[in-house]
């Protein structure tokens, strides 16, 4: 295998991963300004229920934040399945 052998099988799955990133630090940026709720009610639980009343509740950026961290988990996983896509080519059968 050579190294544009090895860059091939990792292009996809890098630039997925590095866009996921980027779209979870800014999903994640997005909802640190509403991390104060959580604390102003300690006896709330961190559950979808709690998460969408929160994103309900600030409108505009919740509603961007829950589409980034969407984005993000979307991006990873098609970083996963390409992956295995790419490394189940060159195994032997």
């Amino acid at each position: 295998m050579t190294a544009s052998t090895v860059w091939s099988l990792l292009e996809g799955p890098l630039v997925n991963v590095g866009l996921g990133l980027v779209l979870g630090i800014g999903g994640l940026a997005l909802l640190s300004e509403y991390r104060r709720l959580f604390i102003e009610d300690p006896k709330a639980v961190m559950s979808a229920e709690v998460l969408l009343a929160i994103i309900t509740r600030s409108g505009g950026p919740g509603y961007f934040a829950a589409f980034l961290l969407t984005g993000a988990i979307l991006c990873f996983a098609l970083a996963l399945a390409s992956l295995l896509f790419n490394v189940s080519q060159f195994l032997p059968l």
